[in-house]
């Protein structure tokens, strides 16, 4: 079971003889996520519509990139209460689970719908790469080249040119590992929703800023998700259940930034502190951020390892107030990771929608021509997803959890005043 607590940021652990005490009427300035059972942790992956659809994406982008005539991946699969799921196994245990389960080899192909391995595809004519992952075998790639591109193409140099395209495919189940990770600690919508190009770069981006030790600044405008970013970052360094806290600098109470970091540091210790909105902290705290941070990341480069506490900072839209010299020594101190706006994801929103209307109703359905799907995808979403969920909530109300289509959402963008 999840379990959500909120902690006092003036702890009398965290060591601080000055420090501060809040009265009991001001609400505490951090939020701690613990999960104690880390038997629920996700090790399989499930092989859904999302999964499917981005192996195919992959699947295309390559088959057009290399003039092949098909390009397919086989995976071994085990099937439980009507679901299928990507066989991750890690110790005997999960093995006795898949020993249990119906275990079967599926194929998504370019050319095909996921398929059984009855259909499978003829491999004599085809190059064939394995798909591994941690020493394990996941399954194959399999390359039909097209009649006009047989005699062209070296199999030597065309099999290194696919490599490439296994390991995209690896870094997919990884993220999808740290995606479903992410949802067992932080339950529902805690991480993008889509496949869009944009998203695909944020998750590779994320995925190499996990090596770094340096502070990582989240960039983005409201409803961006900058809140997903830092819980994706802080799943993707950290396998094991660590801390996670976070805190939002426009909380503090004035004058106690010094031992609310102090106290938020200990509480973080071998996890992350993430620290939201550090440009609504008045020009009185900074120093004490400064110190705070410029501390860490010299404890850091001195010890020459990672630091005992990672580092994850957002300010509360792309245009802030900070200073000149304070977004210099951001700069120099951290690494940026900045998010895309809605509208530069347009391709997520129809993934958006249904699973807005999905989480409004289970019986709720969208029916909607194409004239308005691009209406959609055509609108300027000021506030970004946070604006597509309130569209999406008052249509679901509007229609009583019945069909929503297009009079409801041409009302709802109308009273928004998109339109």
């Amino acid at each position: 079971m999840r379990i959500t607590s909120m902690i006092s940021a003036f702890a009398s652990q965290a060591s601080s003889s000055s420090a501060t005490f809040l009265p009991p009427h001001v609400r505490p300035v951090a939020k701690a996520i613990h999960t104690p059972d880390r038997s629920l942790t996700a090790r399989w992956v499930p092989i859904n519509r999302s999964f499917i659809a981005l192996t195919k994406i992959i699947l295309r982008s390559a088959q057009e990139k290399f003039g092949l005539a098909n390009l397919a991946i086989t995976l071994r699969c085990v099937t439980q209460q009507g679901y299928k799921h990507l066989i991750l196994v890690n110790d005997d245990q999960d093995v006795q689970i898949t020993a249990a389960g119906c275990i079967e080899e599926i194929i998504i192909s370019t050319d095909m719908p996921m398929s059984p391995a009855c259909e499978r595809l003829d491999a004599r004519n085809a190059i064939t790469l394995p798909v591994d992952l941690n020493q394990q075998r996941l399954g194959y790639l399999v390359a039909t080249l097209s009649p006009a591109s047989e005699n062209g193409v070296e199999a030597g140099e065309l099999a290194q040119q696919l490599a490439a395209v296994t390991e995209e495919f690896i870094g997919v189940i990884k993220r999808y590992q740290t995606r479903y990770r992410a949802i067992y600690v932080y339950g529902d919508q805690c991480y993008w929703i889509g496949n869009s190009q944009a998203l695909r770069q944020l998750d590779q981006q994320i995925t190499r800023l996990a090596g770094y030790s340096k502070p990582v600044l989240v960039n983005g405008n409201k409803g961006s998700g900058k809140i997903i970013a830092a819980r994706a970052l802080h799943c993707e360094r950290h396998s094991d259940m660590v801390p996670f806290i976070e805190s939002n600098c426009a909380e503090w109470q004035a004058g106690a930034a010094t031992s609310i970091l102090q106290s938020l540091y200990y509480y973080a210790n071998k996890g992350t502190l993430f620290l939201r909105n550090i440009d609504k902290l008045p020009e009185s705290e900074y120093p004490a951020l400064q110190a705070f941070i410029n501390h860490a990341v010299n404890q850091a480069l001195a010890n020459l390892r990672r630091p005992p506490v990672d580092l994850i900072m957002s300010t509360s839209g792309r245009d802030t107030s900070l200073t000149i010299p304070h977004q210099q020594w951001l700069s120099e101190i951290s690494t940026p990771l900045d998010l895309p706006d809605l509208n530069d994801r347009t391709a997520d929103i129809r993934d958006l929608i249904n699973f807005f209307a999905r989480v409004q109703s289970r019986q709720q359905e969208v029916q909607l021509s194409e004239n308005i799907w691009q209406l959609l995808e055509k609108t300027t979403w000021q506030q970004n997803v946070y604006d597509l969920r309130r569209l999406i909530e008052q249509a679901a109300s509007t229609t009583g959890g019945k069909l929503i289509n297009d009079p409801v959402i041409e009302q709802c963008l109308a009273q928004h005043h998109h339109i």
